[in-house]
């Protein structure tokens, strides 16, 4: 019999060794949070698009050219992908095992994340302490994961987290021949690359302040943070993968996921709560927090708050940190330097087992796939006429459209999901001019030139367009109404 099973008879194990209910918590988050990924259909409106940028590279497109002649909108044709890698996985997934692979790779990925997250929040960390910001990280998770490329981005987030608290606070850095080939490989997948020199920066900035000036690692990890963009530079677009951020920042006042955040909003919840945990442990705790940490958590945090897109970023960065934070606010040794096993444990382990093969289960047999509200038997009818169709589009519809309106050259539209291809000022003129019919409007619709629109049903253009320019209704689907343009034929009734 061990010293730490005497003493548990006797009742005298300390608090942090003795078998804890708080890892329960932790288990149900493993067994709900994949679950709840794997019983949704497929929501993300821009796969389909990112389908047919995959194809066509995997059909022998360049990667520069494709994408091309989609589009009849007035702007240069000269967008290049930035995460063709995902594309063409996605274009090989979906001519394998259909649309239901995304469901599974939803699954997968935040399955994944959910395992790294516990590695870098629960493994020799005291359970008390890490079970919260794991259940509010698998919290962000669960309401944000989706059949896109971003989920490769929530699976290396909380990785990313755990090298920023180790520079920040011990001075170690992640070894340069596995960072940079990674940077490589992540910016030709999905853009929250970023997240990584932003994460490194704001670490070596906290430990400048809590060191000095002279530190060498916090120097080193600087120009760590500038070669980032130097890998994300080898693409097919070059230099300009490295700075798409940008473009994007200019170009998407009308897109809700690059918003900013509003406090009081369900979809906040996770990093408010992450938020409150990391101010009432400064609070309540003895030691008061370093100006380094203080820099490093409001950093991530305004970070997060910064647009929609980067609140689970924020939420599963920002977890590693807060682990140690609590830690200290409770007295706890973080990490546990002899960690006791116990039956929590077992039971969080079982639970991840569980979590996953019933989510895996889940996802093969989701029903339906595509989610309902895509108007998929209205598209077709554009893919049914035999004529070629400029179609004028409401923006959230371009995705479905391209990919069951027959594709392009068949169909091209007035607008898609690549706002940095189209630009800040024509995705305003047409999402907010054009397509609530504001003075101006006829002059863009000329210009533009379609000889059919899908709209919902509640936008000022589709009423104008009956009313004003005798456009005639083919049919509707649900908040989505078909249109075509005076003479236009080839329309089944």
């Amino acid at each position: 019999m061990t010293d730490t099973d005497v003493e548990r008879r006797q009742g005298t194990v300390p608090l942090a060794a003795r078998p804890t209910p708080w890892l329960l918590l932790a288990a149900v988050t493993v067994v709900v949070v994949p679950l709840q990924t794997a019983t949704r259909p497929l929501q993300d409106i821009d796969l389909y698009w990112h389908l047919l940028v995959g194809q066509e590279i995997i059909d022998g497109t360049a990667v520069g050219e494709a994408g091309r002649g989609w589009s009849f909108a007035p702007v240069p044709d000269t967008w290049v992908s930035t995460q063709w890698l995902s594309e063409v996985l996605f274009a090989w997934m979906h001519s394998g095992w259909g649309f239901t692979s995304f469901v599974v790779f939803r699954a997968v990925t935040t399955i994944i994340a959910l395992g790294v997250l516990a590695a870098v929040t629960l493994h020799r960390r005291p359970p008390r302490a890490a079970v919260w910001p794991f259940a509010l990280a698998g919290l962000a998770l669960a309401m944000t994961a989706q059949d896109r490329s971003q989920q490769f981005t929530y699976l290396l987030a909380p990785l990313v987290g755990w090298w920023a608290v180790r520079l920040w606070h011990d001075g170690r850095l992640p070894r340069w021949w596995v960072v940079l080939p990674l940077v490589v490989l992540w910016s030709n997948l999905h853009g929250g690359w970023l997240i990584l020199p932003m994460a490194l920066g704001l670490a070596a900035l906290a430990r400048l302040v809590d060191q000095g000036l002279r530190d060498r690692r916090a120097w080193g990890a600087l120009l760590f943070a500038l070669l980032c963009p130097l890998a994300a530079a080898v693409a097919p677009s070059g230099f300009a993968n490295a700075f798409a951020a940008l473009r994007f920042s200019e170009s998407t006042g009308a897109i809700g996921e690059w918003g900013k955040v509003e406090v009081w909003n369900w979809q906040s919840s996770a990093l408010i709560g992450m938020t409150l945990l990391v101010v009432v442990a400064w609070a309540r705790g003895r030691v008061r927090p370093s100006r380094g940490e203080i820099i490093l958590a409001l950093g991530l945090i305004a970070f997060g708050f910064q647009a929609w897109r980067s609140l689970t970023p924020a939420v599963l960065l920002l977890a590693p940190l807060v682990v140690g934070i609590l830690a200290r606010a409770l007295g706890e040794s973080d990490p546990v330097p002899t960690p006791v096993r116990h039956p929590m444990r077992r039971v969080l382990v079982t639970a991840a087992v569980v979590g996953a093969v019933l989510a895996l289960g889940a996802a093969a047999t989701q029903t339906p796939v595509v989610d309902p509200k895509i108007p998929v038997a209205l598209l077709t009818r554009v893919a049914d006429n035999p004529d070629p169709q400029r179609v004028l589009n409401t923006y959230n519809v371009a995705g479905p459209l391209l990919w069951f309106g027959g594709g392009p050259p068949h169909v091209t539209v007035g607008i898609d999901g690549r706002a940095d291809r189209y630009g800040g000022a024509y995705i305003d003129s047409y999402t907010d001019g054009l397509v609530n019919a504001r003075p101006g409007w006829e002059a863009q619709l000329d210009e533009l030139a379609p000889t059919a629109a899908v709209l919902r049903v509640d936008e000022a253009l589709a009423g104008v367009l009956v009313a004003q320019r005798d456009w005639v209704e083919v049919t509707r689907e649900g908040r989505t109404v078909l249109l075509r343009a005076p003479g236009s034929t080839g329309w089944t009734p």
